[in-house]
């Protein structure tokens, strides 16, 4: 049960209702059918992320390229620099990481976060970010490869801050910028927001779960894609 919302929390959710999300680019033929997992900090994204590529035998990869993570510049990056040159930065490694994918060959990969995070962030941490960032995504919007498939785990605040708490160095410090009950509530909405905006988002309720019954139910969610041979298109 959550606390009651702060008072400009409902002024967030009607701007973020205005805003409209960019029509990305189709999936091209002969690239990977990507499948993305979302959600907060300490969800368990990364964990679910290794069981369902081992469980589908697909590759598992971060949304942004490995040659965007040297510990330091990664700390830099989120907690120093300024917000618009850390969006530029995570969102370039996503670009990047899609266009290395594109020679892949695999049918499916599994993707730990996506260009979604960095939207969510910034749109969770003011508004006037994300409106900032669509303003400029839109033009090269065509250009750029979204998920075919984005799976957003929830799980409340307090599960999330239990396993943030369990991290340790580097991991632990940056999830710890945006653990308030604020963020959490913001982020949490503007994916709502993605799933009201874009079709192919679903939403899976990790809380309750044991790491088995949320293999189960992610797999249930891209099996019943696969039936639909969305991953023999493009």
């Amino acid at each position: 049960m959550h606390p009651p919302e702060h008072p400009s929390f409902e002024r967030y959710r009607e701007a973020l209702e205005a805003l409209i999300l960019p029509g990305f680019g189709a999936r091209a033929p002969g690239t990977p059918f990507i499948v993305a997992l979302e959600g907060p900090n300490g969800a368990g994204k990364t964990t679910l992320c290794a069981a369902l590529a081992g469980s589908l035998g697909a590759p598992y990869c971060l949304g942004i390229d490995s040659a965007w993570f040297l510990p330091a510049f990664k700390t830099r990056m989120i907690r120093d620099a300024e917000w618009f040159a850390s969006a530029m930065f995570f969102l370039s490694g996503c670009f990047e990481q899609a266009r290395g994918l594109s020679a892949n060959g695999a049918p499916l990969v599994i993707m730990d976060r996506s260009l979604w995070s960095t939207l969510a962030v910034h749109a969770a941490e003011r508004i006037r970010r994300l409106e900032a960032i669509l303003t400029m995504l839109r033009p090269i919007a065509a250009e750029i490869r979204a998920p075919d498939l984005t799976l957003v785990l929830e799980a409340s605040f307090e599960t999330c801050q239990t396993r943030i708490s369990q991290k340790e160095g580097v991991a632990r410090a940056l999830d710890a910028l945006t653990a308030t009950q604020g963020f959490y509530n913001r982020e949490r909405e503007f994916y709502r927001w993605l799933g009201r905006q874009v079709p192919t988002v679903r939403f899976l309720n990790v809380d309750a779960l044991t790491a088995d019954e949320a293999l189960a139910a992610a797999l249930a969610l891209v099996r019943g894609v696969e039936k639909d041979g969305a991953y023999g298109r493009g």
